[in-house]
């Protein structure tokens, strides 16, 4: 077998290979997702994730078929002793030890670049989540992947949300934009996103860094997607200040789904649920701007417990657990010459 760099921009008929893969999977990694599209597939490997420096390495059979791939990102700004890893082995060749030669090969890179950790993630009862506990990697922080229905119990609970938020929410004003951010909002939705910081993380893990060269990077590959995406501001009327916002891509080649990305509020507004009055806000624009969305998925750490109780008013239903994993690059980079 031989492992192989590649470059995702350049070679369309390796990068379709590769999203074939994933997809055929998805019924035995990920069955209760809604499918990801070959437009957003394409972003996260030629754009990659807001500016990380990342590679991408295939995995070939002697008979010449592509038999996996893993994408490698390589921060620089923060996280400077992780690397986290997206492996993936075609559902004919798993138990064959691909993956294994891959995590392999993923930590020789990732001790190149001056890592200690490798890190990545899977559903909880996932073939992926087996294979990280066999070859030794140590679980970490637990997200819960939760699923709103846009039906008629939704509906029905509306008024009296809405009603619960007019009585806290006084002094501040909606904002709303699609696309990427206003000029003059810039400055502030990365303040937004930097509130994020005290979300439960793994202690490994450094929250990272926003300035406006990363957020008009993040939006570069939100546009070359093709997605649509909302975001709902609250603005606090005596300072001018954004004190909340919240986050909703659809993907117009996945019918009836949106994602819901953040939803932050800056600590000294926090306690006025700003939080619940942005994401119904956001829901009544959807109404309107893509009817057809019947559903939205989001995440959660189990530890969230503000986002979570936020999350149960509006009727979420967790859907699965995911599970996030690290290994010692120094231990993973010996794994190809274990029995």
């Amino acid at each position: 077998m031989r492992i192989e760099r590649f470059d995702p921009s350049a070679d369309e008929s390796q990068l379709r290979a590769c999203y074939q893969m994933v997809a055929e999977a998805q019924r035995v990694d990920d069955p209760n997702a809604p499918p990801e599209s070959f437009a957003r597939f394409r972003g996260w490997l030629v754009y990659g994730m807001a500016g990380i420096p990342q590679q991408t390495w295939l995995a070939t059979a002697d008979s010449g078929a592509l038999v996996g791939w893993y994408l490698l990102e390589l921060p620089e700004r923060e996280n400077l002793a992780n690397a986290f890893c997206h492996a993936f082995v075609a559902l004919s060749a798993r138990r064959q030890r691909i993956g294994t030669a891959l995590v392999a090969h993923a930590a020789k890179q990732s001790e190149l670049g001056g890592r200690a950790l490798l890190m990545s993630h899977a559903r909880v009862d996932a073939p992926g989540a087996a294979f990280a506990a066999a070859i030794g990697a140590r679980s970490g922080l637990r997200d819960a992947r939760r699923v709103l229905d846009l039906g008629d119990p939704l509906r029905t609970r509306l008024p009296g949300l809405r009603a619960d938020v007019a009585a806290c929410g006084a002094g501040y004003t909606l904002r709303r934009w699609t696309g990427p951010a206003p000029d003059d909002l810039v400055e502030q939705v990365c303040s937004l996103l930097m509130a994020m910081e005290d979300a439960p993380r793994e202690d490994s893990v450094e929250p990272e860094r926003w300035d406006p060269a990363r957020l008009r990077a993040a939006e570069e590959r939100g546009i070359a997607e093709g997605s649509r995406w909302y975001e709902m501001a609250a603005m606090h009327d005596a300072s001018g200040d954004m004190a909340a916002l919240t986050q909703v891509a659809v993907d117009p080649e996945v019918d009836g789904w949106a994602f819901q990305d953040i939803t932050a509020v800056t600590r000294p507004h926090r306690g006025h649920r700003l939080g619940l009055a942005v994401k119904l806000a956001m829901l009544d624009w959807l109404a309107d701007a893509e009817p057809q969305v019947r559903r939205i998925h989001t995440f959660n750490a189990v530890q969230n417990e503000h986002m979570i109780a936020v999350n149960a008013d509006l009727g979420y239903r967790i859907s699965d657990y995911f599970d996030s994993f690290e290994l010692d690059v120094a231990a993973a980079s010996k794994l190809a010459a274990a029995p």
